[in-house]
């Protein structure tokens, strides 16, 4: 296995992040959040299962270093487009940030399980390509939307540099990109014809945005939250944020692509959200049906730079509503710090890898947050700590923690502590960070529902003797050695090539047979691997 150290020594960059699409609030004063008070994470408390993360060596695999990427799955094979090759950015006058040279030009086959990898280049100079330049820029950016539909994956937008003929541009693209995985996966590995002949793409304002995320639900594509931003990136201004959920259909035959939009919603201020967990949930309906929606966690940023705290939950049907108990939705006068009955997301509060639990048998919905950037920490013994052993940081530091949030059958919201990434250190003898922009794929042998979230109730059939399960693996993101970088002389981020197992360890008995019938009659489907 390649040590991490030497991985690091190759990879690492001194950064003058800011914080703004990439990170948060990294060292800059303190903002004011959506609230002043969290509700309290919980530590210890009873949860049917325990976490834990593996380092997992792909042998002589070549794996990329890459974060901010868009990801699909065929056959077990993780396919990964776009993204950067490069840690956070400077935004300083005379720099260049989200810089062309970075954004990620190849196609990624990763094999988990025989511990391969296949890549193959898009850029224009190949003759395998036959895309554009223009084409190589709109496919090729960071922070964009994407989907898995069936063998194809969908993406919408990102940002990037935009202009061939200047490489100083940058914009966010207004592009719907579909590509057909087989013959995608097949071209990567080396087979004939170009990456041309199994990709399409269309245009429209629809589509501008960066930085929010995109599910599909009873074929209508939710496009959710994120910014329009134009030019080059600078961490103390902000793009136009949608503020909205847009609706559409794609149509698609394989040969051309098209869509219709079906309705945004009214713009709100308190939607001005973006590089955030938004993930697939299931609902229990009294008739024993399972109701699919979408929440949105914590992102950032407030009208004073803060970050945002109430999660916000989202119909089949693209309806937005914030969990803010029919309260004012920004906050005036405190009227949601005041109240209990108001969850306020204490701990990973940026976009990171995730995967979802459901169980028919409780009627709980488990989310649970791989590391990122966050609010506060579980330090006990700190000298900042509060008696429960937090540390609330405003700046937002970046952290190797892990937390479920929880909703309950009854509607209200928890959030538990896990643990953490496992120990790695960088060659300075400080411990790396992970998890901001990278992705969950799930186990090709672990069943999920239509919209991704696993059926927890039906993961004893696949548990070893210890009651333990490989859920799927964590890959990319951003790797920092320090809580902060921007104005930290030692600061150093990278983008990160380590894959960790997420390995399950189930506490409670299996489901009765006649439960567990009902389980496996369930619409279950071995689907993409995003949650």
């Amino acid at each position: 296995m390649h040590t991490l150290e030497s991985k690091m020594a190759d990879r690492l960059t001194r950064s003058l992040q800011v914080g703004a699409l990439l990170a948060v609030l990294a060292g800059i004063a303190p903002a004011a959040n959506q609230t002043d008070t969290v509700t309290p994470v919980i530590v210890g408390g009873e949860l049917p299962y325990a976490v834990e993360l593996r380092q997992y060596d792909m042998g002589a695999a070549s794996m990329p270093s890459l974060h901010s990427f868009a990801a699909g799955e065929h056959n077990g094979q993780w396919v990964v487009v776009a993204g950067m090759t490069n840690g956070l950015h400077g935004f300083d006058i005379d720099q260049s940030s989200i810089p062309e040279r970075k954004q990620n030009r190849s196609v990624w086959v990763i094999d988990p399980v025989s511990k391969q990898s296949w890549s193959r280049t898009i850029d224009p100079s190949d003759a395998g390509s036959g895309l554009t330049e223009e084409q190589v820029l709109s496919l090729t950016p960071a922070n964009s939307q994407f989907e898995q539909l069936g063998d194809r994956l969908y993406m919408t937008g990102g940002y990037g540099d935009n202009d061939p003929l200047d490489d100083t541009s940058r914009s966010t693209f207004s592009t719907l990109s579909a590509f057909d995985l087989p013959g995608l996966v097949d071209w990567a590995k080396g087979g004939a014809g170009t990456a041309a002949d199994h990709i399409r793409q269309v245009d429209d304002p629809l589509f501008k945005v960066t930085g929010g995320d995109m599910y599909a639900i009873d074929g209508q594509v939710h496009l959710v939250f994120g910014q329009d931003y134009e030019g080059r990136y600078r961490g103390s201004l902000n793009g136009e944020y949608t503020k909205q959920v847009r609706t559409f259909t794609i149509q698609d035959d394989g040969s051309t692509l098209g869509f219709t939009h079906v309705g945004s919603t009214t713009p709100e201020d308190h939607f001005r959200r973006r590089d955030l967990n938004v993930y697939p949930t299931l609902e229990k309906q009294g008739d024993g049906s399972l109701e699919q929606g979408l929440t949105v966690l914590s992102g950032v940023f407030t009208e004073s730079r803060g970050a945002w705290s109430v999660p916000v939950e989202i119909d089949a049907s693209g309806n937005p509503e914030q969990i803010d108990n029919g309260l004012d939705p920004l906050n005036t006068g405190g009227v949601l710090d005041a109240s209990d009955q108001v969850f306020k997301q204490a701990m990973n509060n940026y976009h990171s890898a995730k995967l979802g639990l459901f169980s028919e048998a409780t009627g709980d919905m488990h989310e649970l947050l791989f590391g990122g950037i966050t609010l506060q920490e579980y330090l006990p013994g700190d000298a900042a700590a509060d008696a429960d052993g937090f540390v609330t940081d405003n700046a937002l530091p970046n952290t190797n923690q892990i937390t479920s949030v929880i909703r309950n059958a009854d509607g209200s919201y928890e959030q538990h502590y896990l643990g953490e990434y496992p120990e790695l250190m960088a060659d300075d003898g400080n411990r790396m960070r992970f998890g901001s922009n990278a992705e969950f794929f799930a186990d090709h042998a672990v069943m999920t529902y239509e919209n991704g979230v696993i059926p927890m109730d039906l993961l004893h059939s696949l548990a070893d003797d210890q009651g333990q399960v490989r859920l799927g693996y964590i890959f990319g993101g951003l790797i920092t050695n320090a809580k902060h970088v921007f104005g930290n002389p030692v600061g150093l981020s990278s983008a990160s090539g380590e894959v960790f197992e997420v390995i399950l360890t189930l506490s409670v008995p299996e489901p009765s047979g006649l439960a567990l019938l009902g389980l496996l009659l369930a619409p279950l489907a071995q689907r993409r691997n995003r949650n």
